[in-house]
């Protein structure tokens, strides 16, 4: 491994991703790159075979880091916090199906998007969002599955605004399967200092997301990247980072830049 951490890239798995030329090209980047992994967006995992996937991938030498469920949450229109209840349990079965897809990979899934929207009534959100976690976990730690729950800005959610917020959710069920996922966008709106939000949520987040303060890739921003990182070295981080953000150019042009910024940051 060439960098500190294991190194992944959010993006988009197309529904023909086997002959798909513009994707093969960007796997092919990513591993002149040196990046270890990559968290799939899907229009609905239950259309892919995740054994094909993860080989797929391996052609690249690149693994299945992260399931990313933003995408499958807008299509089939999911909230694991949403006030019709109907909507809500149905959240929770299809939530349990990912688990079921990533199990056996070394995937967690992401609860993002999936949390819910912004809310008229935050607190009974959140207490919705209590409840569909106490109906997901238990069936995570079963498989053996990480469940990621992001923490995002109160203009896209109302569950789990802060990475304390976040953890405060988390804090009754087991670390090994129940993580904070950090994310430094979201944590450059919401935390007063992003490094001392990081170092109270030690041990309880194992992927942080890097995404620059205008929501492009790292680098194209003000976030102070270098700060970020020498946290993480100094609390003894031992998990993965994930680059995700809005394209300006191409992705392959992006995410070339982006290493190029971000590379002697994170050198071994």
């Amino acid at each position: 491994m060439i960098y500190r951490f294991p190194l992944s890239l959010q993006t988009v798995l197309p529904d023909d991703y086997e002959t798909n030329p513009v994707f093969g090209s960007l796997l092919e980047r990513l591993r002149t790159l040196g990046l270890w992994g990559v968290e799939l967006n899907m229009s609905d995992p239950e259309r892919f075979d995740p054994g094909a996937v993860c080989a797929f991938l391996g052609r690249f030498d690149l693994e299945l880091s992260m399931l990313a469920t933003g995408l499958t949450a807008k299509r089939l229109g999911l909230s694991l916090s949403h006030p019709e209840e109907s909507v809500r349990v149905r959240s929770v079965e299809k939530c349990r199906q990912m688990i079921d897809w990533v199990a056996g990979t070394p995937a967690g899934i992401i609860v993002g998007f999936l949390k819910g929207g912004v809310a008229p009534d935050p607190l009974e959100a959140r207490a919705r969002f209590g409840r569909s976690l106490a109906e997901i976990l238990p069936h995570a730690v079963k498989r053996s599955v990480a469940v990621l729950v992001e923490a995002t800005n109160r203009y896209e959610s109302s569950v789990a605004n802060t990475v304390e917020q976040a953890t405060s959710l988390l804090a009754d069920y087991p670390a090994s399967s129940a993580h904070v996922l950090p994310d430094t966008f979201h944590m450059n709106i919401e935390e007063s200092n992003s490094c001392e939000a990081l170092r109270a949520a030690a041990g309880r987040f194992q992927s942080l997301h890097l995404s620059d303060n205008n929501r492009l890739f790292p680098g194209f921003g003000a976030i102070d990247f270098g700060a970020v990182i020498g946290l993480l070295t100094e609390i003894g981080y031992t998990g993965r980072l994930a680059i995700e953000g809005n394209v300006r150019t191409s992705i392959e042009e992006d995410i070339g830049a982006s290493i190029a910024r971000i590379a002697p940051m994170l050198q071994v």
